[in-house]
């Protein structure tokens, strides 16, 4: 009878502990892997009236610890590190640490460590004002001169950190090609502010009528 009892339903009993080995084996061997990824940084809520005035981190390596199935479907394009600057009122430097605060990270995944540990970030007061545009030629055919040059618009406005923008008196654009040209010539180019935290306010395209008289 105790024989019949053992061998009743043995396969349903084997395949039930076998089953309860393999996801030991998989879950104790999987939850001590590590892995490496590289995630964009997300900067959210700047203040309207502010803007960032130091060199912006762009991404943050992870090193993350968990099961290696969890870890091996992660990709740091599809997890973000968020820096929320809406706590920031005022200028000046603040300094984010980053943790898991900073990530939504799937059950069971934890985050060693962050390489940089911390972000720092400089607030200026926003600022804008119409700069100036300088032209400038090469190739000029030969035996001529450039005489008369008519910038349209004379002047874009620039937008950005105020500290950067107060640097910045004339806008370098591209140097417009001569060879062949008849005089009088309407062409384009761009204007360039030379910061990175710079914009324009609206297009940095400008026209230029330029007249050539002999030399």
């Amino acid at each position: 009878m105790k024989l019949r009892s053992l061998t009743r339903n043995f396969w349903w009993k084997f395949a039930s502990v076998a089953a309860s080995f393999v996801l030991w084996m998989v879950h104790n061997g999987a939850r001590e892997a590590t892995t490496s990824i590289t995630a964009p940084i997300q900067y959210r809520n700047i203040p309207k009236d502010l803007d960032i005035s130091s060199d912006i981190v762009e991404q943050v390596h992870l090193v993350l610890r968990g099961p290696s199935p969890a870890l091996s479907r992660l990709s740091g394009s599809q997890m973000p590190v968020i820096v929320d600057l809406s706590p920031i009122h005022t200028p000046g430097q603040t300094t984010f640490t980053v943790d898991r605060r900073n990530l939504t990270l799937p059950a069971g995944i934890i985050l060693e460590r962050a390489v940089p540990a911390q972000i720092r970030v400089r607030m200026d007061e926003r600022s804008s004002k119409p700069v100036p545009i300088l032209a400038r030629f090469e190739n000029v055919p030969e035996g001529m001169r450039v005489g008369s040059v008519q910038i349209t618009p004379e002047r874009l406005t620039i937008v950005g950190p105020k500290s950067k923008v107060d640097l910045i008196d004339v806008l370098d654009a591209d140097p417009i090609n001569l060879a062949g040209v008849r005089s009088p010539a309407e062409l384009r180019t761009t204007a360039f502010s030379g910061s990175p935290l710079v914009t324009f306010q609206s297009s940095p395209s400008v026209t230029v009528r330029v007249t050539l008289l002999p030399q």
